[in-house]
């Protein structure tokens, strides 16, 4: 009998242990999410500008030049003050990893992930936390095992290290190889980017009638 009772109560306690774990999970990841915020924040005055994320690059030996930097943060930028607030940030990165189909900008949420799965911010991510993110990413299945190979094979230089760059490579690779899988998914990235020079073009003109009629407005 207390069997019985004790096995009609098992999949409600399974539910709530579901749950928790769930809740338990969510609250983790936006902790480590405010954690590389403030990181990224160096003189936290609650936004990161492009001179933080460009150092920051730099650190993890990524070259790129200033107005590519200047590029991501415009891509997530809402309010077009030419930095990154919280709920930007936060917006940003949930909005491409809840994005299917690949119409998200990625770079600054590339950065965001590796930093994220960087514990200890030395600019690389060892075995243990790449093993993190693949099963983040894909948990246990027959996909996370292929990626394993993928990230063993991203270790350029054989370091047991994953640098951001390498990252970056594998990442681009997959995008490839899904390209050739998934012709949809060459349109989706093909039409961000349209959109984003057609975007800044809009933007560039939106300034320069606004310096216009400033200049104006001072004349005597």
């Amino acid at each position: 009998m207390a069997s019985r009772r004790a096995s009609s109560h098992a999949p409600g306690r399974s539910g709530d242990q579901t749950k928790d774990r769930e809740a338990y999970n969510a609250k983790r990841e936006m902790e480590n999410l405010q954690r590389v915020f403030n990181h990224l924040d160096r003189n936290s005055n609650g936004s990161i500008e492009v001179e933080e994320l460009h150092n920051y690059l730099k650190f993890l030996g990524h070259k790129c030049k200033r107005p590519e930097v200047e590029d991501m943060i415009w891509e997530i930028d809402e309010d077009n003050d030419g930095c990154v607030n919280w709920e930007e940030f936060k917006n940003a990165y949930f909005r491409v990893k809840n994005d299917a189909q690949g119409w998200e900008p990625r770079r600054f949420f590339n950065v965001v992930e590796f930093m994220m799965h960087d514990k200890d911010f030395s600019g690389t991510i060892d075995h243990d936390e790449c093993m993190e993110i693949l099963f983040r990413r894909y948990g246990k299945s027959e996909l996370m095992e292929a990626k394993v190979q993928d990230y063993i094979r991203a270790d350029e230089d054989g370091d047991n290290l994953i640098t951001f760059s390498e990252m970056l490579h594998m990442d681009s690779r997959n995008d490839k190889n899904r390209m050739k899988l998934e012709p949809g998914f060459r349109f989706s990235q093909a039409e961000v980017e349209r959109t984003k020079m057609e975007n800044r073009k809009l933007f560039d003109a939106y300034n320069k009638t606004l310096a216009e009629v400033k200049m104006k407005q001072v004349e005597p």
